[in-house]
């Protein structure tokens, strides 16, 4: 590990924040403080009005935080705690084994989960609103869905989070319940298709956002499907805390006349950067640091199935030439680390925010669900495995939607013969690929999130959010668990602890927070969406 300490000493609470952001607004429209500190050479504010900078300029930041494409700030935002926790990836290295590798949550690392979307995505949201909600309501509606975006993924890692009152100056920034952010992203989402699809219908053809845009080069028209897909998204999500909500909110997404994203060509990918093609972090971590490895149960199910995107996902190990993933929790001492199999992702892979297919898999579950998705369970789950084979580039094999007989292999540790995961062995993914109208709901169920967990890779955050959701796919539980009793092996970990900068400067709110969360600030206590009874 190379960074992993670099900018403590910079850490920027949230109740500073929105200070620091309350003060850039207020500083904008002192008069005085303009005359005097004016640069006769700079661009004015004027320009950038007319160049439209003066609230474009603040996007690219908000697209490229959503997942830091920093090194180092991207390994603690998310490949130390999700990327683990959803069974994807794995480090030998113990990093002095008490850490989240087993169930010993770190402080230090888990900030960072919080701090970057509030630093870069919520301080931007916020100058974009000041400076554009009026005149340019189009790049804020944008800015409405990078923010929902972002911060879902804080609520889904934390429960409740500072939201409806951030920018309002306070000193001291409530917290709202998971529910509550959920109620307002839900009212954004909303907002913000409005607002675009007027704008689209009085101006068509217009594309005053494209130079700020690395996701979509300014197509409204796009951002009002990812809009749709992230609704869809965030209603299964609480489809066990608040089914009523959950249907209402899923069908709304579905009726929408833009649709939804449906194509590989509608994927969310985040490409240049000023012109410059940025690096892809997890190609660092695992390549040049040597940080991070596939997780077993990756190895695992696609192995069982045959599937060929194993290949695409990872690298055969150096040790035997075989796919070889790590279990959660080992400590592995004096291992090298090309005994195992590295992520095959390049410095030049664009990160991946959200991907058409995973709009199939969530209609298939509303259809399961009985909601009215616009057709059969089966069909969809179908198209989103098809799809996500042509996003990866691989061709699907012939029989593989028909295979009635392939389930996950057993796991065989190349280090510890005890840390095996046999065939039997309930932690197994043991569903086929194949659709049967004649299975449970259970087993349809776990046979859709199987096959959308292996197409989101390597998005760790959304795959973690799915398994605490319903409990699939199987995966193993850690080898250590060093949790002191606060973590249950079998279910994994639940959330992170709130953050440390935020315990030391937000205290009383923090106080107020952990009695939303309904239960103790660790990793075990469930979100409000972990409802469900079977997981």
């Amino acid at each position: 590990m190379k960074t992993i300490y670099h900018r403590f000493n910079k850490k920027v609470s949230l109740t500073g924040l929105c200070v620091l952001a309350g003060l850039l607004i207020i500083s904008s429209c002192t008069k005085n403080f303009e005359s005097y500190n004016t640069n006769p050479n700079a661009v004015t504010e004027a320009q950038l009005k007319g160049d439209g900078q003066n609230v474009g300029g603040f996007f690219p930041d908000m697209e490229t935080s959503i997942m830091r494409i920093v090194n180092w700030e991207y390994q603690v935002q998310q490949n130390l705690n999700a990327d683990l926790f959803s069974g994807y990836m794995m480090s030998a290295d113990p990093f002095g084994a008490n850490n989240n590798t087993t169930y010993a949550l770190n402080a230090g690392w888990n900030t960072y989960a919080f701090d970057e979307p509030y630093q870069h995505v919520m301080s931007n949201w916020l100058q974009i609103k000041t400076r554009g909600q009026v005149s340019n309501p189009d790049f804020y509606a944008v800015a409405l869905i990078l923010k929902v975006e972002a911060v879902h993924r804080v609520a889904d890692i934390f429960g409740p989070i500072p939201y409806t009152k951030f920018g309002t100056g306070a000193f001291s920034v409530p917290y709202d319940s998971q529910q509550a952010a959920y109620t307002a992203f839900f009212s954004e989402l909303d907002t913000a298709v409005t607002s675009l699809t007027t704008y689209v219908k009085a101006n068509p053809g217009a594309t005053p956002f494209t130079k700020f845009d690395l996701i979509y080069g300014g197509d409204y028209k796009q951002w009002i499907k990812f809009a749709n897909t992230l609704r869809l998204r965030l209603a299964m999500h609480i489809a066990y805390a608040d089914a009523a909500t959950a249907q209402k909110q899923a069908e709304a997404a579905v009726a929408n006349s833009y649709g939804l994203l449906s194509t590989a060509t509608d994927d969310a990918l985040v490409n240049m950067v000023n012109g410059v093609t940025y690096q892809n972090p997890i190609s660092t971590i695992t390549h040049s640091w040597g940080d991070i490895s596939t997780g077993a149960p990756l190895e695992s199910i696609l192995t069982g199935y045959n599937d060929p995107r194993l290949a695409a996902y990872c690298q055969p190990s150096k040790l035997n030439s075989q796919y070889l993933g790590i279990r959660f929790g080992v400590s592995y001492s004096g291992v090298s680390y090309g005994s195992f199999s590295q992520l095959n992702i390049a410095l030049t892979d664009k990160i991946r925010l959200m991907e058409a297919s995973e709009s199939f898999f969530l209609r298939a579950e509303g259809a399961l669900r009985g909601w009215n998705m616009g057709g059969t369970a089966q069909s969809f789950y179908e198209q989103g495995v098809t799809l996500a084979f042509q996003e990866r580039g691989v061709n699907m094999p012939a029989g593989y939607l028909a295979d009635a007989s392939s389930t996950a292999a057993p796991y065989i540790d190349p280090v510890n013969s005890a840390d095996n995961v046999p065939a039997g062995s309930p932690y197994l993914n043991n569903v086929t690929i194949n659709w049967s109208s004649a299975d449970s709901f259970e087993t349809n169920l776990q046979r859709i999130i199987t096959q959308k967990w292996i197409a989101m890779f390597p998005d760790g955050q959304e795959a973690w959010t799915e398994y605490r959701r319903t409990g699939y796919p199987k995966l193993f539980p850690a080898v250590n668990n060093n949790s002191n009793g606060t973590i249950n092996s079998a279910l994994g970990i639940r959330r992170l602890p709130f953050p440390s900068s935020e315990v030391s400067n937000n205290a009383a709110e923090v106080a107020k927070a952990v009695a939303l969360l309904g239960g103790p600030d660790n990793g075990g206590t469930k979100l409000w969406w972990d409802k469900n009874p079977n997981h």
